[in-house]
């Protein structure tokens, strides 16, 4: 069941990957240069903030209920009255905008920390490379089918809250429904890992013997930062997740633009959602098996290629919607094996870590997994924009008067791009990081050594 958390998480943060740019150049109707400005100055101050979420999770004192576990049932709770502000016109464009951008700035604090807490638990409730990879893969299917529902969710949301309170209201009516809903199933969470972490007091009664012991021994407990600069593995798997996040973020973003202007069809987006997720929860499935053959590194570099060479291809048919949706949806099988992979790959480096130095921060290490997609988020607003103005984008005309420019523009968008930011990913991956799984089980190993040792 771990996973179910993600489920609600998605469905609510779908709400802004799929419709926040378009919120804010059809529905409230800024102009381009106000929509840079807002997403740029509200992605900018969330990336700032994302490292140090993982961080602050290892260093402040345990909460009651253990140091990872704990958030997930404290702060989910707030998001929703938060992130309905991301999706409001209130005032003048000036005010309206400073609005929005506190909206994303509180609720993506607010959703961060429980997040980060979230992955966190994989390395607390495993024991192995394939537990971590099991963990994660559960998490990958709970996490497609939570996209692929979507595509009948969100819409269906959207549409029953804008015949009752206008389309003006009703994307921030969305935003906060499916924000309770991530809360209640961020605590299921909470109650499913019951017992897989010490508490809170548990923890500081541990890590005060060892402070005694180490003080016994003459010796000295090495930083967090420490811990974490003598492994420049973990600069190789961000490196990558960053424009594998760029790259989701940039197809997600112009998919609606794309079954607007190109396709020309109102149900495009139900059915390219439904379908690409489809495979992607078979993606899910398959990937452990595919990671038992060719390593966490070796499934997640076969991802990478197999989507870029699928998305070539559906841009050589960008004119047949049908096709697009087929290459593109066996695009989204291969994208399960490198979500997958990503988060026990960083699990291997803050395992890699502990065994060097000692110092467990696993907390800090997977807290920078949101900074790739802070920064992904703030290359989204800024390629989106970009390319709406080369070709000339204007949303007061018809759909039907768009130039061919206009056109073709949005599907290199969809597809080209987001290719080409695979491409960099790949060459990312495969020179900056070199840790084998079958490493890692003995580093593991040694650390629970250490650790019973400690106890005695």
């Amino acid at each position: 069941m771990y996973g179910v958390g993600d489920l609600g998480f998605n469905w609510m943060s779908s709400v802004e990957t799929y419709y926040y740019a378009y919120f804010l150049t059809n529905v409230a109707q800024f102009p381009l240069t106000f929509v840079t400005f807002i997403q740029t100055i509200g992605s900018v101050v969330d990336a700032a903030l994302s490292w140090v979420y993982g961080i602050m999770l290892n260093k402040m004192k345990p909460l009651k209920w253990g140091r990872y576990r704990s958030w997930l049932a404290v702060l989910p709770w707030v998001v929703p009255i938060l992130y309905l502000f991301q999706f409001k016109k209130i005032g003048s464009e000036w005010v309206a905008a400073i609005i929005i951008i506190l909206g994303t700035i509180s609720s993506h604090i607010a959703w961060n920390i429980p997040f980060v807490a979230n992955m966190a638990m994989i390395n607390v409730a495993s024991s192995s490379a394939d537990d971590r990879n099991a963990l994660s893969s559960v998490r990958t299917l709970w996490t497609y089918l939570a996209r692929m529902s979507y595509s009948y969710v969100g819409p269906g949301l959207l549409a029953f809250f804008a015949a009752k309170m206008g389309e003006l209201n009703s994307y921030a009516a969305t935003a906060f429904t499916l924000g309770c809903v991530m809360a209640i199933l961020y605590f299921t969470h909470f109650i499913l890992f019951k017992g897989y972490e010490e508490s809170g007091e548990e923890e500081m009664a541990r890590l005060a013997r060892q402070a005694a012991q180490r003080k016994e021994a003459g010796k000295k407990q090495a930083e967090i930062g420490t811990a974490i600069a003598s492994n420049p593995q973990i600069l190789g798997v961000l490196g990558s997740y960053l424009f594998y996040m760029m790259y989701s973020f940039c197809f997600s973003a112009f998919a609606v633009y794309y079954g607007k202007y190109v396709a020309q069809d109102p149900k495009f987006m139900t059915r390219f959602l439904l379908i690409s997720n489809i495979t992607a929860v078979l993606g899910s499935i398959v990937s452990r098996k595919v990671a038992k053959k060719l390593s966490s590194k070796g499934t997640y570099q076969l991802a990478l290629l197999g989507i870029a060479a699928l998305y070539i291809i559906a841009f050589i048919f960008r004119e047949t919607p049908m096709l697009v949706i087929v290459f593109m949806s066996l695009g989204g099988f291969f994208a399960a094996f490198a979500t997958v992979m990503t988060v026990p790959m960083l699990a291997n480096c803050a395992i890699y870590s502990e065994y060097k130095t000692g110092v467990n921060c696993t907390g800090a290490v997977m807290g920078f997994l949101n900074i790739p997609i802070k920064v992904a988020v703030i290359t989204r607003g800024f390629l989106i924009s970009l390319v709406l103005g080369i070709t000339g984008f204007n949303a007061s005309i018809a759909v039907e008067d768009a130039s061919p420019a206009v056109k073709h523009g949005i599907a290199i968008g969809f597809t080209v791009i987001p290719a080409c930011l695979l491409l960099i990913a790949l060459l990312v991956i495969t020179i900056g990081y070199r840790l084998k799984d079958q490493d890692i089980e003995k580093y593991s190993a040694e650390i629970k050594k250490r650790n019973a040792e400690s106890m005695k």
